[in-house]
This record gives structure tokens, C-alpha cells and sequence, in this order.
């Protein structure tokens, strides 16, 4: 790993002397890539979060619901122009995220997920980022991880293993970068405690999404926490998440076309329930078992945008005689 950061770091040089391409003339800036789909809870927080960090926050519309569709025409109220919305249903996970390369337009990108929702103040917020990346020189590639932190079950818990996560991005624009799907069986002792829970066999076999930048991109690290990755959803959602991966790799098109056709054929198959919604309580009662509070010393302050939140509560871990049992869902 250090051998091939100090080639990437003197590659990165090659661009001054002409032995590889400048980055493309672009208008100075950030581009933020969302993607939606489904039902999204966090996307106004997460939407509001990036005022002033992006000046171009595209929205690609997967197949979004009802009510996040309402939520995002709320937020481009507030945020103007800089919002736009691209419907495009069809496209597969790979195919959506390179459709927003190729839309973005300024000089830096980065994809930000619809349960993201970024420091507005303090020492994590998202201006201090962004005044970095536009400091960085622009002859020459850069690719910068961005530290982020992890809720999960409810607004005060996590897993112990995944208080703080490196895999946010954000990368120079160029139609050299693009987006891969990858291929997998990582075994499953190896994963994180989220990942572990009711697996069957020694591996996984799964597909992943993964950025691929040519040698000269100097990759960077941003240590402060500077979002939080909000995975606190439904109990059908969680599930649903829970089979994504494999369904990207071992879902039979003719079979199960769709995640939840694939989600119920194993929940059947695994568990004996005969519907998501059935299956998807007991699931996430196992699932919070491994969960620890919320730790912030670790982690920092919570964002700002999510204050209201957690004064209402909407998700609840469930103790008895001081272990987890299960969550409380409200509306």
C-alpha cells in the first residue's frame, strides 16, 4: 500500500512535465452527485447540508418515492438553481453514478448518498473541506477520502467496528474517471459486525461499485469527521439493504428482476417468512443486537441538521435488563 502511494504521489507530477493529460478547463467549484431511490428519510438534511459546500448539486432521480420527491422539491426551494433533478429510472447502480460524471460540471466531484448529512459548523464543517480542495492545484489530479462517521439503528447507536468510515470521495473531474463494477466473495468472518449478521456459507460472493482513476491522481486524506452516514431506516429498508450486494451479484434476471423479488425468495428460502414486512422485524431485532451507544469522543459532535431529529426520536433501540431486544419504529 505505501509503495503504491509513493507512486501515485510522484505520478502525480506527471502532468507539469507533459507526460499526462491536465485536467480538463472547468468552471472553479463543486459538483455533488445524489442518488435516490425508493423511500429516503435523511434527503432534505442531507440536501441542506451541502449549501455551502456545492455549487452544483445534481439529484438523479432512481426511481425515488412519493415523498422524497416532495422532500427534494422542499429543499430547491431553498438551495435555487444550484438543484437540479435528472429522472432517469432505468439505469443500474454503475451506469446512474457515471450518468452524474458526465453531467457535472465543475471541477471537482463528489457523490454524496441521500442518508449523508454533513457538518454545517464547527470544526467538521463542510466549508473548512471545501476551502481545501479549491486550494489544491489545479494542474494538477486529485482524489480525496473524506472521513465520515456512522450512526445505525437509531440516532444514538453504532457498530462498534464502523464508528468512522474513509470510502466518501471526492475526485478532479475528467472523463478519465469513472465508475466500475467490481466482484467480491470477501469471507464473511472478515466483515463488518452489520454485514456478519444471519450470513450463511464462509464467503459472500457480492458486486460492488468502485472509482477508477488513472495513476496520476494523488490520493489524499481528510481526517476530520465531516458527515455522518445516517444508516437509520425502516425495518423493510434495513432488509432490503441486507440482500443488495448479493442481489448485484447473484440476482437471476428471469427470476427475481427486482431487489425485493430476490429479498423475498431468500427471506422464504433462509428463514421461513413469506413477506418482507413479516421477515423484516425479526431481522432487525437480530441486527441491533451488535449494536454499542453512540460514542463522541470518537466520533465528534453530531451535525447541526440533525438536532431536530434527535429530539423527536422516530427510532428507538429497545433494552431489557441492559441488553438490546429490538427497536421501536414510530411515524
Amino acid at each position: 500500500m505505501r509503495l503504491t502511494e509513493a507512486v501515485r504521489a510522484v505520478a502525480s507530477f506527471a502532468p507539469l512535465v507533459g507526460l499526462a493529460p491536465r485536467p480538463e478547463p472547468r468552471p472553479e467549484g463543486i459538483s455533488a452527485l445524489v442518488r435516490v431511490r425508493g423511500d429516503e428519510e435523511w434527503i432534505e438534511p442531507s440536501l441542506h447540508s451541502l449549501e455551502r459546500f456545492a455549487d452544483e448539486i445534481l439529484v438523479l432521480d432512481n426511481g425515488a418515492a412519493p415523498g422524497t420527491r416532495a422532500a427534494i422539491e422542499r429543499a430547491a426551494r431553498a438551495l435555487g438553481s444550484r438543484l437540479t433533478v435528472e429522472r432517469c429510472p432505468e439505469h443500474d447502480l454503475v451506469a446512474l453514478s457515471n450518468l452524474g460524471l458526465a453531467r457535472a460540471r465543475r471541477r471537482f466531484v463528489i457523490r454524496w448518498d441521500a442518508d449523508f448529512v454533513g457538518h454545517t459548523s464547527g470544526p467538521g464543517d463542510l466549508a473548512a473541506l471545501r476551502r481545501h480542495l479549491l486550494g489544491l492545484d489545479p494542474r494538477r489530479s486529485w482524489l480525496v477520502y473524506v472521513t465520515a462517521a456512522e450512526l445505525a439503528g437509531d440516532l444514538e447507536h453504532q457498530f462498534p467496528d464502523r464508528r468512522i468510515r474513509m470510502d466518501g470521495q471526492v475526485h478532479t473531474a475528467s472523463a478519465r474517471a469513472r465508475y466500475v463494477r467490481v466482484e467480491r466473495a470477501p469471507r464473511v468472518a472478515t466483515l463488518a459486525a452489520p454485514d456478519r449478521v444471519l450470513r450463511e456459507g464462509a464467503t459472500l460472493p457480492l458486486a460492488l461499485e468502485s472509482l477508477r482513476v488513472p495513476r496520476d491522481y494523488r490520493i489524499l486524506q481528510w481526517r476530520t469527521v465531516a458527515y455522518f452516514h445516517v444508516h437509520v431506516k425502516g425495518d423493510v429498508h434495513l432488509l432490503r439493504r441486507h440482500f443488495w450486494l448479493e442481489w448485484l451479484r447473484r440476482g437471476d434476471p428471469a427470476r427475481h428482476p427486482t431487489l425485493d423479488a430476490y429479498a423475498l425468495e431468500q427471506v422464504r428460502a433462509r428463514w421461513g417468512f413469506e413477506s418482507l414486512e413479516a421477515a423484516a422485524p425479526a431481522f432487525v431485532a437480530r441486527w441491533c443486537e451488535g449494536l454499542v451507544p453512540f460514542d463522541a469522543a470518537v466520533c465528534g459532535p453530531y451535525p447541526e441538521l440533525l438536532a431536530p431529529h434527535l429530539a423527536r426520536r422516530r427510532y428507538r433501540v429497545d433494552y431489557r435488563d441492559g441488553r438490546i431486544v429490538g427497536r421501536s419504529q414510530g411515524r
